[in-house]
Protein backbone atom coordinates (compact mmCIF):
# COMPACT_ATOMS: atom_id res chain seq x y z
CA UNK A 1 0.00 0.00 0.00
CA UNK A 2 3.05 2.65 0.78
CA UNK A 3 4.67 2.05 -2.19
CA UNK A 4 1.25 2.55 -4.48
CA UNK A 5 -0.24 5.49 -2.69
CA UNK A 6 3.37 7.26 -2.38
CA UNK A 7 5.66 6.03 -5.64
CA UNK A 8 2.34 5.16 -7.97
CA UNK A 9 -0.31 8.05 -6.81
CA UNK A 10 2.72 10.27 -5.86
CA UNK A 11 0.73 11.17 -2.37
CA UNK A 12 2.67 12.84 0.35
CA UNK A 13 3.55 10.81 3.18
CA UNK A 14 2.46 12.31 6.77
CA UNK A 15 3.17 9.41 8.83
CA UNK A 16 4.43 5.75 8.69
CA UNK A 17 4.55 3.36 11.94
CA UNK A 18 4.14 -0.10 12.37
CA UNK A 19 0.42 -0.01 12.69
CA UNK A 20 -0.29 2.04 10.45
CA UNK A 21 0.38 5.08 6.91
CA UNK A 22 -1.23 8.36 6.37
CA UNK A 23 -1.22 10.67 3.52
CA UNK A 24 -2.74 14.19 2.57
CA UNK A 25 -4.39 14.29 -0.36
CA UNK A 26 -5.32 18.48 -0.28
CA UNK A 27 -7.17 19.26 2.39
CA UNK A 28 -7.69 15.78 3.69
CA UNK A 29 -6.34 12.78 5.05
CA UNK A 30 -6.15 8.59 3.74
CA UNK A 31 -5.48 6.59 6.84
CA UNK A 32 -4.93 2.94 6.43
CA UNK A 33 -4.57 0.96 9.46
CA UNK A 34 -2.66 -2.66 8.89
CA UNK A 35 -4.60 -5.66 9.77
CA UNK A 36 -3.62 -9.48 9.02
CA UNK A 37 -6.95 -10.25 8.95
CA UNK A 38 -7.75 -8.05 6.35
CA UNK A 39 -9.47 -10.23 3.32
CA UNK A 40 -9.64 -7.83 -0.02
CA UNK A 41 -12.81 -7.40 -1.56
CA UNK A 42 -12.53 -8.76 -5.30
CA UNK A 43 -10.48 -7.16 -8.27
CA UNK A 44 -13.58 -6.22 -9.81
CA UNK A 45 -14.12 -2.20 -10.36
CA UNK A 46 -16.78 -0.33 -7.59
CA UNK A 47 -19.26 0.83 -9.89
CA UNK A 48 -18.36 4.50 -9.88
CA UNK A 49 -21.06 7.61 -11.13
CA UNK A 50 -19.29 9.50 -14.13
CA UNK A 51 -17.44 6.30 -16.63
CA UNK A 52 -20.09 4.26 -16.37
CA UNK A 53 -18.54 0.96 -15.56
CA UNK A 54 -18.07 -1.37 -12.83
CA UNK A 55 -20.27 -3.82 -11.09
CA UNK A 56 -19.54 -3.78 -7.16
CA UNK A 57 -21.71 -1.50 -5.24
CA UNK A 58 -19.00 -0.72 -2.94
CA UNK A 59 -17.02 2.72 -2.06
CA UNK A 60 -14.77 3.97 -5.05
CA UNK A 61 -13.23 7.43 -4.68
CA UNK A 62 -11.57 10.16 -7.34
CA UNK A 63 -7.81 11.55 -7.24
CA UNK A 64 -8.29 14.90 -9.21
CA UNK A 65 -5.05 16.27 -10.53
CA UNK A 66 -3.84 18.72 -13.01
CA UNK A 67 -2.57 17.82 -16.36
CA UNK A 68 1.21 17.51 -14.95
CA UNK A 69 0.47 15.09 -12.44
CA UNK A 70 -2.03 13.43 -13.99
CA UNK A 71 0.30 12.24 -16.97
CA UNK A 72 2.98 11.02 -14.54
CA UNK A 73 0.33 9.00 -12.34
CA UNK A 74 -0.81 7.63 -16.00
CA UNK A 75 2.75 6.95 -16.99
CA UNK A 76 3.36 5.45 -13.96
CA UNK A 77 0.62 3.22 -13.47
CA UNK A 78 1.28 1.74 -17.26
CA UNK A 79 4.11 1.07 -16.20
CA UNK A 80 4.23 -0.74 -13.47
CA UNK A 81 1.52 -2.82 -14.86
CA UNK A 82 -1.55 -1.68 -12.26
CA UNK A 83 -4.69 -3.30 -12.71
CA UNK A 84 -6.89 -0.63 -14.93
CA UNK A 85 -10.56 -0.48 -16.02
CA UNK A 86 -9.03 0.84 -19.84
CA UNK A 87 -6.64 0.37 -21.28
CA UNK A 88 -5.65 4.47 -21.33
CA UNK A 89 -7.54 7.00 -20.16
CA UNK A 90 -11.04 8.05 -21.35
CA UNK A 91 -12.80 11.15 -22.24
CA UNK A 92 -16.07 11.32 -20.25
CA UNK A 93 -16.22 15.09 -19.64
CA UNK A 94 -13.16 15.08 -17.72
CA UNK A 95 -10.45 12.28 -18.32
CA UNK A 96 -11.00 9.11 -16.37
CA UNK A 97 -8.51 6.22 -15.56
CA UNK A 98 -10.17 3.80 -13.06
CA UNK A 99 -7.17 1.63 -11.17
CA UNK A 100 -7.39 -0.54 -8.30
CA UNK A 101 -5.11 -0.06 -5.17
CA UNK A 102 -3.30 -3.45 -4.20
CA UNK A 103 -6.25 -3.99 -1.57
CA UNK A 104 -8.78 -3.67 -4.65
CA UNK A 105 -10.37 -0.42 -3.95
CA UNK A 106 -11.63 1.65 -6.99
CA UNK A 107 -9.81 4.99 -7.39
CA UNK A 108 -10.56 7.17 -10.59
CA UNK A 109 -7.68 9.09 -11.54
CA UNK A 110 -9.15 12.67 -13.54
CA UNK A 111 -8.27 15.53 -14.92
CA UNK A 112 -10.53 18.19 -16.01
CA UNK A 113 -7.89 19.86 -18.85
CA UNK A 114 -9.36 18.81 -21.63
CA UNK A 115 -6.22 19.67 -24.07
CA UNK A 116 -4.15 16.43 -22.78
CA UNK A 117 -1.13 14.92 -24.65
CA UNK A 118 -0.62 10.92 -23.18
Amino acid sequence: MKWFYLDILQLNLIWDDEGSIAFKIGEHQLSIDYNEDFNPPSNKFAIQPGWQGGTEPRIGWSLECDREDFNDIVHSIVSNQIPRYFIEPKWKGYWSFPVLDPMNHTIEITCTEKDLHL
